[in-house]
């Protein structure tokens, strides 16, 4: 009897044999390719960079908020108007260091002022005077000759005792020391200003090194 079985004719094998062989090449391709070209890898690794960029984005955004925040919270600081600092008025004693001081009087006398064996002193603006009564509160004899002594204008200028001073009838009485407890009144300091100077402030020392205290003339 014959045998019916028959080999499948060649034109039939070989697809099937190309399909095997391409699945077989793919496997082994897949086996043997490196981790960091796999699709999972690749797949994770880009949904890793989407949300290092989103964090990113969204910390630039919180940043330059707080930024705006903090500017316009600066602007808003130096913007505020300025507070002075509060000053005693004529009348009122106030003290520096070792002297306490209450400022009587202010005067205009002009371009000129009448000085000691009737010598008459001259501006280069006009004279401004203050007198200030001085009592000594410390522990040694001290005397209120200072240039520290300053007048201040409604600009914040600030002048020093002008030199003529020495040459006037009070003179005696700025330079001279003052003892533990004792008052020495109508102390005259004097200033030479342009001529129309509104004065404001004067700031008073016991010293050249101390922190002085303003007194409001105006």
């Amino acid at each position: 009897m014959k045998d019916h079985r028959t080999t499948p004719a060649r034109e039939l094998a070989a697809p099937n044999y190309a399909v095997s062989q391409a699945s077989s090449d793919k496997a082994h391709g897949n086996a043997t390719r490196p981790w960091f070209k796999k699709p999972g890898f690749i797949l994770l690794l880009s949904l890793m960079l989407i949300l290092v960029t989103v964090v990113a984005v969204n910390a630039t955004a919180d940043r330059g908020s707080a930024i705006s925040a903090t500017g316009d919270s600066q602007s808003n600081v130096e913007g505020a108007p300025q507070v002075e600092t509060p000053v005693a008025g004529i009348g009122t004693k106030v003290r520096d260091g070792t002297f306490e001081f209450v400022v009587a009087g202010v005067e205009r006398p002009g371009k000129t002022l009448m000085g000691k064996l009737d010598e008459t002193l001259t501006a280069h603006g006009e004279f401004v005077v203050v007198r200030v009564n001085v009592t000594n509160v410390g522990n040694e004899a001290q005397s209120p000759d200072c240039s520290c002594q300053l007048l201040y204008n409604d600009e914040g200028r600030e002048f020093e005792p002008s030199p003529a001073i020495l040459s006037t009838k009070e003179a005696l009485k700025f330079v001279r020391r003052i003892d533990p407890g004792e008052t020495v009144k109508d102390v005259l300091v004097l200033f030479d200003v342009a001529p129309g100077t509104k004065v404001v402030n004067i700031e008073l020392h016991d010293s050249p090194f101390s922190h002085g205290v303003q007194v409001k003339l105006s």
